[in-house]
């Protein structure tokens, strides 16, 4: 459960695997459908990226949750400023709401749309005008410092009744300290009620190269850290952790699960799913394989019901497969497994348990 006592509408999560931020706009029409439909039959959640919520995003009935970016696309008014009207409309149909600080790919750095991508469908779910490039701020220009990020989410979470989450990157530990230090002086009801933590290995077509390259903490890192601190803190249990960047595999989801995850965010995993061979043309709208592209030529390449059904061949494998795993480490559940499971190579091929790098768990 997340949000379970902290909310009208807590929102039961069925899934350890699910769909990370994938903007429409970003990636196309039919890319959305197959996703949705294919988490609607895999009974997993989808994230709907920064870009707001499409028709497309609701075809497959499955669990939905809003993320809320720094230019509020699908949430604003005219002027850029917050609807409340809208969030209230929208909480109809999603089942949590995440304001996104930031991303792995590009900490500090708003999204970017080019406006050869800005279609006018595009630009009326957002909010924006058709044909220019869309650009987000580098920050929520009402968030300035913990105590506005908590008032943002209990202001949020009381006006639609739904969970409400953060998604960041970390570069240290003072962000977390900083969040379970203010949660425990104001009370855990005004906690987030889950963090999506990104590490620094997430991608995205929408990014400078240094930024992907170079900032913000590998998950390796970042997770144990998040996890630590609010444990120290005695937090864990109302806080639910979801880890996200490049956890593709089996064997890395269920290190983060083993680190203290309880959820996996996949975005790059998905987009293989439905046919992205990493063409790099994300930006161009001319997406070879119709996963990023509004050229309706090009789309056909994207078959819908194929993409839908190797969407829920990857939910199911990868959930049966982490489970293959706890199961050869004794446990009988995923959400079992902890840090003495798994064990750190060092130089010259030596290793130590993860919970003697990281006591924390």
């Amino acid at each position: 459960m997340i949000g379970e006592g902290a909310c009208d509408n807590p929102f039961l999560a069925r899934s350890v695997v699910n769909i990370s931020g994938m903007s429409f706009g970003a990636i196309s029409r039919p890319a959305i459908q197959a996703l949705s439909r294919g988490a609607g039959e895999a009974g997993c959640w989808m994230d709907t990226g920064e870009g707001g919520l499409s028709p497309y995003h609701l075809e497959g009935n499955c669990d939905l949750i809003m993320q809320v970016g720094t230019a509020r696309y699908g949430l604003r008014n005219p002027d850029g400023s917050f609807a409340p009207e809208k969030a209230q409309e929208i909480a109809r149909f999603v089942k949590a709401f995440e304001i996104k600080l930031s991303q792995g790919a590009k900490p500090g750095k708003g999204g970017v749309l080019p406006g050869a991508k800005v279609t006018a469908e595009i630009a009326r779910i957002r909010g924006i005008p058709e044909g220019e490039d869309s650009i987000s701020p580098n920050r929520h220009p009402d968030i300035a410092n913990i105590d506005q990020l908590l008032d943002r989410i209990c202001n949020l979470r009381d006006l639609t009744g739904r969970p409400v989450g953060v998604k960041t990157a970390l570069g240290d530990e003072s962000f977390m300290t900083l969040l379970c230090e203010a949660v425990l002086r104001r009370g855990a009801q005004d906690a987030p009620d889950f963090l999506t933590i990104d590490g620094g290995e997430g991608g995205t077509g929408a990014a400078p190269q240094t930024l992907m390259d170079h900032m913000s903490l590998p998950i390796a890192e970042a997770l144990p850290m998040a996890v630590d601190a609010l444990r120290d803190s005695g937090l864990k249990d109302r806080v639910r952790v979801i880890a996200s960047g490049k956890l593709v595999t089996p064997a890395r989801a269920a290190w983060a699960l083993c680190t203290g995850a309880d959820f996996v965010h996949s975005a790059r995993g998905f987009m293989f799913a439905i046919g992205c061979i990493q063409a790099m043309r994300c930006h161009t709208n001319t997406c070879p394989t119709g996963v990023a592209t509004h050229n309706r030529r090009l789309q056909r390449g994207l078959v819908v019901e194929d993409k839908a059904a190797r969407v829920v061949n990857y939910v199911r494998s990868l959930n049966r497969e982490i489970d293959m795993i706890a199961h050869s480490c004794g446990c009988r559940h995923a959400r079992e497994l902890g840090r003495r499971h798994v064990r750190i190579v060092e130089t010259a091929g030596r290793s130590i348990p993860l919970d003697v790098l990281h006591p924390g768990a």
